[in-house]
């Protein structure tokens, strides 16, 4: 069972209310966009307007005393315009700070910097030390508010102000100034300074490019749109810390590393959870001194923030951590898939196929000594007498031959002479070619900066598309990451073991679950956008893989293939198809069964996409089966955020020293239904923070999409949950279900693989790889 969870919770939600129940409103008929904008730019001072779809008019309420609503005038229920209401709410929140501070967003969501001069925390930083602020040059707090509809109980609903805060950089200096006063601006990203349409707007940056050269007072960006020139004194480095550090030290020279760390001291509090919370509940103290009306007639009132005590706190669903099965038979039960491996072996290893595997080694001559101990250590294991943190056991004893039970293993090498594409390629052509047999494995040492280079650049995916074209998944390691310190090794060892036991066909541990009634498939969708830099084409691929529970247990099964932004929808009909084909074959399904199929996808379905899947479930239905779906968007674009005030956080160390990490953090595993298809999960406790200086975690927000005909939020939160057990890329829980995870890393390689010359990925789908898990 998870850790109890305390009742001292809080939402950054604060729930609002009004002193009467109705409201005098005006109505519209409805208009053209140009002409709708119009109407909100010229009376945004006074009234407030939304387009309501059950009437088709647009509505409008008057903000200000002595001003009427526009149109025709009608009196109505609050509790039925709470859409028109929050808007409101927020739109004289606004208009009251609007000539305070500067206002960056004024749309959905309000953000605005702070204005005391406790809100400039660079500043704060040089006057500690002595010296004169420059206010060109600083880092503020910036503040958020998102005033939104909620739903508290099954047909109620209220009006919730949705705070955080965080912090901006400003870089207000021209680049001409900077060059005059030293600073090389080669290499770095410069923005324009785009005036707004709107007067209580900020002006706002937007990125251009990187300076690729520089003629006079002429900057020539590259990674841009175009071929892109501008003149130096209009342009502004982008606000990066890196770039805000390098102007501190411009500037004050040998005081600069004692202002960065004051200010890191002073910065550090903002995004840790008890510090985050500090600043919120003193900005919503600055809200309630207001008096907040709407046309000096419904008063605004705001409570405190969310928390159990209040009857819209969002109800709690208990979470388990899943039992994973291990060993010979697959019956060994272990919670912690390391030491279940450790104990009894990976799952039912007896029948593993390929116990003997051959492993093709590629890597730079310069570095074969080194490589050759690695996979040495692979193969046996980290040696005890290399182990020196006398307080934890060696965590990685007997390597693939031991921890996993292989019977033996054979590594044949090819060696390249230079770290380019082409020594790459033909080190893995030549191997391919002189190996008797196919390896079962490739395993290929790359360089850090490999990262930086893209499709036919990169010597890792040029390598990678050779020996996947012959059906040979491959499995990389850094040669940096190798060196010492040696406490990190075993850890390393550890993990990149863990992902070649898979892609050797291994199963390292299943769950171990209650078996429903139902056959269950669970299809993830997963982004990622490839191409060059920051500012270049990029291209969205999408990923694809499958989940299903076969005699209670989920297991992976990948049937992928790489597929552009825009032609997804069939892609992934396509191959909904096929996994039911497989699935129907492998199970024995019989008429009559039941079948449920479940979507986690990283955005919102469309429409169309919605109705393509329930076209698939349509025709199993009229096959032979009882069919049921649901489709669940997964995100952490969102502004919610779960403080526990009363969590002490974990133990850990750091300069030789113990220290506490995650104060004030949830623990993992907690769980809120925040309205009927909508719920929070918190994936990152305490004890998952690497230090303390991580800030607080968001939780992953989880929307059921209105269509579902399968509602049930508690099983499906829980089986999320469950899902972030399931990854073979490491022995930790997962902060995302191997659902979005494993669909992200298909994407992303395969969309890397298709910018290499050459590559088809046809044998992802009918060939060797078809049922490999190649990705991890």
């Amino acid at each position: 069972m998870m850790p109890s969870h305390s009742q001292d919770q809080i939402l950054n939600i604060v729930p609002i209310t009004f002193d009467r129940e109705e409201i005098e409103i005006g109505r519209l008929p409805n208009m053209e966009k140009g002409e709708y904008a119009k109407l909100r730019h010229d009376h945004w001072r006074t009234h407030v307007f939304r387009f309501d779809p059950r009437t088709q008019e647009i509505l409008n309420v008057a903000l200000v005393p002595n001003i009427d609503p526009l149109g025709t005038k009608d009196t109505v229920i609050i509790d039925n315009h709470l859409l028109l209401l929050a808007r409101a709410v927020q739109h004289q929140i606004m208009v009251w700070i609007a000539h305070r501070r500067p206002i960056l967003s004024g749309g959905k969501k309000l953000i605005f910097w702070g204005q005391k001069e406790n809100a400039y925390l660079l500043h704060q930083a040089v006057l500690k030390v002595g010296e004169e602020p420059d206010r060109r040059l600083d880092v503020v707090l910036r503040y958020e508010i998102d005033c939104r509809m909620l739903q508290y109980d099954e047909n109620k609903y209220y009006i919730g102000l949705v705070l955080d805060v965080a912090t901006s950089n400003i870089i207000d200096i021209p680049v001409s100034e900077l060059q005059e006063d030293g600073l090389d601006i080669r290499r770095r990203y410069v923005c324009s300074r785009q005036q707004p349409d709107i007067d209580y707007l900020h002006p706002r940056l937007e990125l251009l490019g990187r300076v690729g050269g520089i003629d006079g007072n002429t900057l020539f960006l590259t990674d841009s749109e175009g071929d892109i020139r501008i003149q130096a004194q209009k342009a502004f480095l982008e606000p990066r810390l890196e770039n805000l550090n390098d102007v501190v030290q411009l500037y004050y020279g040998n005081k600069a590393r004692r202002i960065l760390l004051e200010l890191e001291n002073i910065r550090k509090p903002v995004g840790t959870a008890l510090g985050k919370l500090a600043h919120l509940q003193e900005t919503l103290k600055g809200i309630k001194r207001h008096n907040f009306t709407i046309n000096n007639e419904v008063k605004i009132s705001f409570g405190d923030l969310l928390n159990p005590s209040d009857g819209k706190y969002p109800s709690q669903i208990t979470t388990k951590r899943p039992p994973l099965l291990f060993g010979a038979q697959g019956r060994n039960i272990q919670a912690n898939p390391d030491s279940g491996i450790k104990m009894y072996g990976p799952y039912m290893f007896t029948q593993h196929t390929r116990n003997s595997p051959l492993i093709a080694v590629v890597c730079e001559s310069s570095y074969k000594g080194r490589v050759d101990q690695f996979l040495q250590m692979l193969r046996v294991g980290f040696p005890d007498a290399y182990w020196q943190d006398k307080k934890k056991e060696n965590p990685f004893r007997g390597g693939l031959l031991g921890k996993y039970r292989l019977s033996s293993l054979r590594f044949e090498f090819e060696e390249c002479q230079t770290p380019t594409p082409q020594e790459y390629r033909n080190a893995a052509r030549r191997l391919l070619n002189r190996l008797p047999d196919l390896p079962d494995l490739a395993i290929v040492q790359i360089r850090e900066d490999f990262i930086h280079q893209f499709g036919d650049m990169n010597p890792y995916f040029v390598s990678k598309s050779e020996f996947m074209g012959a059906g040979v998944p491959v499995q990389a390691f850094r040669i940096e990451k190798i060196d010492p310190p040696e406490r990190n090794l075993p850890y390393l060892l550890n993990n990149i073991c863990l992902a070649s036991y898979a892609k050797l066909d291994g199963t390292p541990w299943v769950m171990s679950m209650r078996d429903p009634d139902s056959h269950e498939l669970v299809i993830g969708i997963g982004s990622s956008a490839v191409g060059f830099g920051r500012r270049g084409h990029r291209t969205q691929y999408v990923g694809m893989t499958s989940v299903f529970q076969g005699d209670g247990r989920y297991l992976v099964w990948g049937q992928t293939r790489e597929v552009e932004f825009r032609n997804y929808p069939q892609a992934l009909l396509e191959s909904l198809q096929r996994t039911v084909s497989y699935v129907e074959q492998q199970q024995a399904w019989v008429k009559g069964d039941k079948i449920r199929i479940i979507c986690h996808v990283y955005k919102r379905l469309r429409d169309c996409e919605v109705e393509a899947i329930k076209k698939l479930v349509d025709s199993l239905t009229d096959n032979k089966y009882q069919a049921e779906y649901a489709f669940l968007d997964i995100s952490w674009h969102h502004p919610y955020q779960i403080f526990a005030p009363n969590e002490q956080g974990a133990n850990y160390w750091t300069k030789r020293k113990s220290s506490k990490k995650g104060k004030g953090v949830p623990q993992r595993g907690l769980c809120l239904q925040l309205e009927r298809r909508r719920g929070l999960l918190q994936l990152t406790g305490p004890t998952d923070l690497k230090t303390a200086d991580q800030g607080l975690p968001k939780p992953l927000l989880v929307e059921l999409h209105p269509d579902s005909d399968f509602d049930d939020m508690t099983y499906l939160l829980r089986q999320i949950f469950h899902f972030t057990y399931l990854s073979w890329r490491s022995f930790f829980p997962g902060s995302e279900p191997v659902t979005i995870g494993y669909s992200r890393l298909i994407a992303r390689l395969l969309g890397n693989l298709k910018e290499v010359a050459g590559w088809d990925s046809t044998v992802l789908a009918v060939g060797a790889l078809r049922d490999r898990r190649w990705f991890l």
